[in-house]
């Protein structure tokens, strides 16, 4: 596979922006070749031919590739100085985190301790099992009634304790504690491993991009431009983010020591979410991947087209079809909602056995905790929140990417971002688009 497809396909549509244009360089290089290469021609052709332009031509050649090159030099030290102070100041809120765990942690809940009510049905249970029967054949009949009544009232019984107990550890303060931490510490590790790919592959594309240079030039700059992007660019080793993991991994190896016990069955229960997932991105992939917290079976709700539209006064980039498919590797079942509204759709999608044995729950990120249809879940099963990726959201890949004015997507590319991971100006107001009037491309016959 050529370098320029492997660069483009192992770096996370987020960051391509500020990726070596190598694309682009490639191009003027083979402009620059060409022109030699026809002079040359030309030099035993025709007496007319003027040997100026060529030179002109691989001139401005060669003066847009060093361009070019500068250009991806620059956009990339921004975009890694960004990252870093970012992520240097975000291990403070993770410690904090991990800090809040190990206060709570002399504390966890208790799911193990038994009821009163399951005390009195022992008890009761006990006194029919020391009764004095009349007959061998009373004897059994009744206690087959017994046993049968008593099965349902243990059932019973156990259900909605443990329907208590799963709303009482989740609202925990220690269960809350643990999930922030260990969610935020997985999804910033997952960060700096991407990081870190990124800018081994953009070493990797600048040494490649020279050596092209060098052997279709005749030149030797290479190494020249090596040295000086060592001295320049000394963070493509990687060494800061290398030793922020490290102290990331291990506050992740902590705080899983110091995991809350949790009921019965909680691994085991149906986990309920919804999302539009347009131009899916690491932020819905964290998300999916932490709902795995809260059970073991996963049911997503994506909006169609239209209903997006509606909610959002703006029209989808992938088509449904796209969205689920990106979305489908996360999770176990998937349904479409056509409304606004999803309660009625997720009403039809929980079972009510489910329901009355406390075997589901709804989860989602906690950048709209006053979700559409809470009032409805949350009267019948728990609500979980997990912290949201930073710095990433669909409106900021948005702007970057399919803005039609240039100037905006590179504000936005280099702008601070808010809670939600929409990209502000100066003021705190989000970049805005210009919304399309015409039919959205999801809902169209090419996405």
């Amino acid at each position: 596979m050529k370098f320029g497809k492997t660069l483009r396909d192992s770096i996370i549509q987020e960051w391509r922006f500020y990726s070596v244009d190598y694309k682009e360089m490639k191009k003027a290089l083979k402009c620059s070749t060409t022109s030699s290469s026809s002079g040359e021609a030309s030099d035993s052709g025709s007496d007319d031919y003027a040997v100026g332009d060529d030179d002109d031509d691989e001139a401005s050649a060669t003066e847009e590739f060093f361009d070019l090159y500068e250009a991806s030099k620059d956009k990339l030290h921004r975009f890694y100085a960004d990252k870093e102070a970012w992520a240097v100041d975000y291990m403070n809120t993770l410690e904090d985190r991990v800090e809040a765990l190990r206060e709570t942690s002399s504390n966890p809940p208790s799911p193990d301790q038994e009821t009163e009510n399951e005390s009195e049905s022992d008890g009761e249970e006990n006194n029919m099992e020391n009764a004095n029967p009349a007959s061998p054949t009373t004897t059994a009949t009744h206690s087959l009634v017994t046993l049968s009544r008593s099965h349902k009232r243990r059932v019973s019984t156990n259900c909605a304790w443990l329907k208590d107990e799963y709303r009482r550890v989740g609202k925990s303060k220690h269960f809350q504690n643990y999930i922030y931490a260990v969610k935020s510490l997985c999804t910033f590790d997952r960060e700096l491993d991407l990081l870190l790919e990124f800018l081994s592959l953009n070493k990797t594309a600048f040494g490649k991009i020279l050596k092209k240079y060098d052997k279709r030039t005749g030149s030797l700059v290479r190494e020249e431009r090596l040295a000086e992007l060592h001295e320049t660019h000394s963070f493509l080793d990687g060494e800061v983010l290398s030793e922020l993991k490290d102290t990331v991994t291990r506050l992740i190896d902590e705080a899983h020591a110091l995991k809350p016990s949790l009921p019965e069955g909680w691994e085991e229960r149906k986990v309920y979410t919804i999302g539009c997932f347009d131009l899916f991105h690491r932020g819905h992939q964290n998300v999916l991947v932490s709902l795995r917290e809260f059970g073991y079976f996963i049911v997503a709700g994506i909006h169609d087209d239209e209903s997006y539209y509606q909610l959002k006064s703006k029209y989808t980039v992938d088509n449904l079809e796209t969205r689920m498919r990106n979305v489908k590797p996360f999770v176990d079942q998937l349904f479409v909602i056509p409304s606004t509204d999803p309660t009625p759709y997720l009403q039809a999608m929980t079972s009510e056995q489910d329901v009355e044995t406390g075997s589901c729950c709804y989860a989602r990120g906690d950048d709209m905790l006053q979700f559409p249809g809470r009032e409805w879940v949350e009267s019948v099963m728990p609500v979980h929140f997990v912290p949201r990726t930073e710095n990433c959201s669909s409106t900021l890949l948005r702007t970057i990417y399919h803005a039609e004015d240039k100037e905006l997507r590179k504000k936005a590319a280099f702008a601070k971002t808010r809670y939600d991971g929409k990209p502000i100006d100066d003021e705190g107001n989000v970049l805005q688009l210009k919304h399309a009037a015409s039919c959205p491309a999801g809902m169209q016959a090419t996405a």
